[in-house]
């Protein structure tokens, strides 16, 4: 069954808008105040090694058995159950920043 090319585009408008709003949703976007921040003139570099940082601990929060199973087995990936845990926020706050969300 062939479809007229208007119900095509729109679909296709609609799967790309998905897609966009997917990807957006899961970064990670911290609310940082540089009044109220130490240093604000190293909020640049700071966010960037502070993911640097963390790297090992997001990664640990992916852990599996067989490839696909999600399991916890080390202490870092059990640090995620809490649902206030943030590595990335901890540093930065850390570092003397204040992380308003």
């Amino acid at each position: 069954m062939r479809l007229p090319m208007g119900r095509y585009n729109m679909k296709k408008t609609i799967c790309l808008l998905f897609i966009v709003l997917a990807s957006c949703s899961s970064q990670e976007r911290y609310i940082i105040d540089p009044r109220a921040s130490k240093y604000p003139k190293e909020l640049f570099r700071d966010k960037l090694e502070c993911k640097e940082i963390a790297k090992t601990l997001i990664e640990a929060k992916n852990e599996t058995i067989f490839g696909f199973i999600p399991f916890c087995t080390s202490s870092e990936c059990m640090r995620f159950a809490d649902v206030n845990y943030d590595p990335i926020k901890k540093c930065l706050v850390n570092r003397g920043h204040s992380v308003l969300n």
